[in-house]
């Protein structure tokens, strides 16, 4: 039952110190395009500008009430009906949710967004994250070669996406894996509450 405790809420001001708090962790900020510490003159300037930006959204996560992180959907196109999108667990002791809180925030974007197709940037040495999205039906879509420099490291991007058909195609493949309990990538309070979410929603 962990998904239907998993909710996105619009950000607000009192969050404004965790939330640079979680972004400054090394161990986010290392998956990140961009790396460098945020200071909180500079995060506050963010968030101000993201009241007039009508084509992007920030959510913060909760888990049974708790803020425990944030997702980005970006560059949200009504006409296209295109966005890319990210997230990150702040909370450390909460990082085993977030295949779950993957799913979810890519159901969001398709059935209450209306999106047809998500896209996004991924580090090419993120090999965990790109197992995740792959396994949730995401394709390769293209290349980009030493395209970040960080630190005397010049690193490739893997640009992927997700098409709403691919989409419901996938969870009809992923639920028959879960059934079947053969899918490394989830530790078995994971694969119990994706069975009981898709079996009782779909």
């Amino acid at each position: 039952m962990y998904l239907k405790n998993i909710k996105f809420k619009p950000i607000k001001s009192i969050y404004l110190k965790k939330i640079l708090t979680w972004r400054n962790q090394q161990d986010v900020r290392s998956k990140m395009i961009n790396q460098k510490i945020i200071s909180y003159s500079t995060h506050k300037s963010w968030y101000e500008a993201l009241k007039k930006n009508k084509r992007q959204k920030v959510l913060i996560i909760y888990f049974n009430n708790l803020p425990i992180g944030l997702a980005t959907i970006k560059e949200i196109d009504k006409v296209n009906k295109t966005c890319t999108w990210g997230f990150y667990i702040g909370e450390k002791s909460f990082r085993y949710l977030g295949l779950l809180v993957e799913i979810k925030l890519i159901d969001i974007m398709f059935n209450r967004l209306k999106i047809r197709k998500i896209w996004g940037e991924t580090l090419s040495d993120n090999k965990k994250i790109l197992k995740i999205h792959f396994f949730l039906g995401f394709k390769k879509e293209g290349l980009l070669k030493k395209h970040i420099r960080q630190g005397n490291i010049y690193h490739n991007i893997i640009i992927t996406s997700l098409f709403y058909e691919d989409w419901i195609r996938s969870k009809k493949k992923i639920f028959n894996n879960f059934k079947k309990k053969k899918n490394y990538l989830i530790n078995d309070n994971s694969y119990w509450c994706i069975w009981w979410y898709w079996t009782t929603n779909y």
